[in-house]
Formats: C-alpha cells, structure tokens, sequence
C-alpha cells in the first residue's frame, strides 16, 4: 500500500535520484531516505511518463 506522503516526500527528487534509490534498495539493500517504500518510487516514476525501474534494469 502506498501512502500519500510518501509521494509528497518524493515530489521534488529527480528522476534520476528515485531510480537511483530503486537500484541502491532492492541491489545493495540499502532503505531510501525518508522509509519511502520501492513502490511508491515505482508508481511516482509511471506518473512521470518513465518506466518504473532503477537503474541496471532492477
């Protein structure tokens, strides 16, 4: 379940910092900042027209 504050924490991130974080997440294990969840980067990056993975393709 994604919640709305998380998109509202994650508006002002570039596309590149939110695959970034995607690939740092579910790659290295690393959390994003902020306990966004990866669906919720998945789902802000659909709403910008790209698709939804990180970088490295995960």
């Amino acid at each position: 379940m994604i919640h709305e504050w998380e998109f509202e924490h994650i508006k002002d991130w570039t596309v590149n910092e939110i695959k970034n974080h995607i690939w740092a997440a579910v790659d290295c294990g690393q959390p994003v900042p902020g306990y966004v969840s990866v669906e919720a980067l998945r789902a802000e990056l659909v709403r910008r027209g790209e698709e939804p993975v990180g970088h490295h393709n995960t």
